[in-house]
């Protein structure tokens, strides 16, 4: 992992294909040092998991089948061409996005727990993110963080839940 800090009052932290991981210091200011460890630990659940190059695979793909259909001369290539055949794209996109920050949530909070670490700071971290409103930039690419704290505190309120997540894809 190469990890560095923005020096930025923005709220938001990310991970790219080839283990950047990058925290803004608004995030840094906004969380306390375990809540921050969680969130270290999601993003490295995203580049372990190979969510980035999963989704940049997806959105070739879509992309091509779009334009496949698009080419025909036929009413599903209509709706294709239009704004419909866009959205449902983006949909698709987004489901695929829902069940990657469940993956990483997984994967922060075991790196928690791993770490010896209090594992409720995975769900006040996620209450301080819903904080934000829902108007955040943010919360704006991620499911709601109201949603994924309740799931989370189930697993911190069974202890024995919280699993290794699969390292290796296969």
């Amino acid at each position: 992992f190469n990890f560095k800090v923005y020096l930025s009052p923005q709220v938001n932290a990310f991970a790219m294909a080839d283990g950047t991981i990058r925290i803004y210091s608004g995030l840094m200011d906004m969380m306390n040092d375990e809540e921050l460890l969680f969130v270290v630990g999601h993003e490295m659940g995203h580049v372990v998991k190979k969510h980035i190059k999963k989704k940049i695979m997806l959105a070739y793909a879509a992309s091509a089948v779009r334009k496949g259909v698009a080419s025909q001369e036929s009413a599903v290539g209509e709706i294709a061409r239009s704004g419909i055949g866009g959205l449902l794209q983006m949909l698709l996109n987004a489901q695929f996005s829902q069940e990657e920050e469940r993956q990483a949530d997984d994967f922060g909070l075991f790196y928690l727990k791993q770490n010896k670490i209090n594992t409720a700071s995975a769900v006040s971290a996620l209450g301080k993110l819903a904080g934000l409103g829902k108007g955040h930039s943010f919360l704006s690419s991620h499911p709601d963080p109201d949603v994924r704290a309740k799931r989370i505190q189930k697993q911190v309120d069974d202890p024995e839940s919280i699993n290794e997540p699969g390292i290796i894809d296969k």
